[in-house]
């Protein structure tokens, strides 16, 4: 049977269900969304539908898979205040510069310490090295100094101003510059050297000078509006760690991680590591917060898979395990961290209150695992309505990458309309 697609600008306010979207327009890298290239990042278009649809100026907006910030990004834009919940320190940083609005005087101080930044005056004791243990598979050597060099001036400026706002801003570029001056593939979300195509890594100079230009061009337009406030409440989307919030949240919008297709840890190492938040020396520990976790000890996966409430989802694990029982348990994960994150967004949700989910299925192992179908059985399980149910086609294949052909391409986003019942 042919897919009904309806194609629309915007997201309609009323979408009829099971509908299947094509977004036409192109306009999402407005204000601060383009700043750095985030792996998996969803479109605007759909926080910004859910905001206009269910909340009004003021109130709480959570997102519980941060990411990059589109969601917190969008409810600060329409005046409402933004929570966030991500365990990645790089996410946090960009959700937090990329709302914050600077002031002209801001702006007019970051014009005015550019070349400075980018002078090839070289500080001689630098303390600080990366946390990569090859270092020089990744970086040449004349651009592991201009980081290091670039790295500590920025460090010297906050010394002088105390001003972290223009701190964020100026690390957040520095991020955006680290993958364009590497070896690494500039087309893939993973980092890898490859062989067959030699990249020749960018100047840091250049580049930095260019991302520092864009990004305060991008803020032009947005100077002296004023935005809702964002707070960083938690870092586990699975135990949320405060009743501050508890029943005063007007909508909850997510993108969570999609199931064993993207490893955010492992593309965001090298930003990371320069940043001095993780590096190759912690970063299976880091590896083990992420939900739906891979690393899973043989001990573990050799074990008999726990049944769920679910027999669909029990039919799934039984043939995914026959053919690959890590895989399995990857899959068991994920469900079982997505029920524990239910269960903490409605705690935080007012009576009434909707949470949306945006998530593409998936096939493991040649098991195709609807992840939509089944999130919304464990949502009804545990104190939700499905309200509404409909799908959009994905343009941007970035980050969207198959293991080695086995991982099967997610062609459309589900995006699931739940509402907290009473009680």
């Amino acid at each position: 049977m042919k897919e009904n697609i309806t194609q629309v600008d915007e997201i309609p306010q009323n979408v009829k269900f099971n509908d299947t979207l094509e977004i036409s327009s192109n306009n999402i890298n407005y204000f601060t969304h383009g700043f750095f290239k985030y792996p998996c990042k969803f479109i605007p278009h759909i926080p910004r539908w859910a905001i206009l649809k269910y909340t009004c100026p003021e109130d709480l907006v959570l997102d519980p898979f941060a990411g990059s910030g589109t969601t917190l990004v969008e409810a600060v834009l329409q005046n409402r205040r933004a929570l966030g919940i991500d365990f990645d320190k790089l996410s946090q940083l960009l959700c937090i510069t990329k709302t914050t609005n600077l002031s002209h005087k801001q702006i007019t101080y970051l014009c005015d310490i550019k070349e400075a930044l980018i002078s090839q005056d070289k500080i001689k004791k630098i303390a600080f090295k990366p946390d990569i243990h090859n270092l020089s598979h990744w970086f040449p050597k004349s651009t592991i100094t201009d980081l290091l060099n670039l790295r500590e001036k920025i460090n010297k400026i906050y010394l002088k101003t105390k001003d972290k706002e223009i701190y964020n801003f100026l690390l957040v570029c520095f991020a955006a510059t680290i993958r364009k001056c590497s070896y690494a593939d500039a087309a893939s979300p993973k980092p890898y050297v490859s062989k067959r195509f030699k990249k020749g890594p960018l100047l840091v100079k250049e580049v930095f000078s260019k991302l520092l230009d864009s990004y305060l061009k991008d803020i032009e337009d947005y100077k002296g509006r004023e935005l809702g406030g964002v707070s960083i409440i938690s870092e586990d989307a699975r135990k949320i760690a405060t009743h501050k919030y508890d029943g005063k949240v007007s909508l909850a919008i997510t993108s969570p991680p999609y199931i064993n297709a993207f490893d955010y840890v492992r593309s965001l190492r090298l930003e990371n590591s320069w940043l001095g938040f993780y590096g190759d020396s912690n970063i299976i520990d880091i590896k083990k917060r992420q939900v739906g976790t891979e690393v899973i000890s043989s001990e573990v996966y050799r074990k008999e898979i726990n049944k769920t409430k679910f027999e669909k989802l029990n039919s799934i694990l039984n043939m995914i395990y026959k053919k690959d029982k890590k895989r399995a348990f990857v899959v068991h994960n994920f469900f079982e961290d997505m029920e524990k994150n239910l269960i903490e967004v409605r705690r935080l949700l007012k009576d009434n209150s909707h949470y949306i989910i945006v998530v593409g299925d998936s096939k493991i192992r040649g098991i195709k695992v609807p992840t939509h179908e089944i999130l919304v059985d464990f949502a009804k399980q545990n104190g939700f309505e499905l309200v509404n149910l409909f799908s959009y086609i994905i343009k941007n294949r970035y980050l969207r990458i198959p293991r080695s052909g086995k991982g099967g391409l997610i062609k459309k986003d589900w995006v699931i309309d739940l509402v907290k019942k009473n009680g």
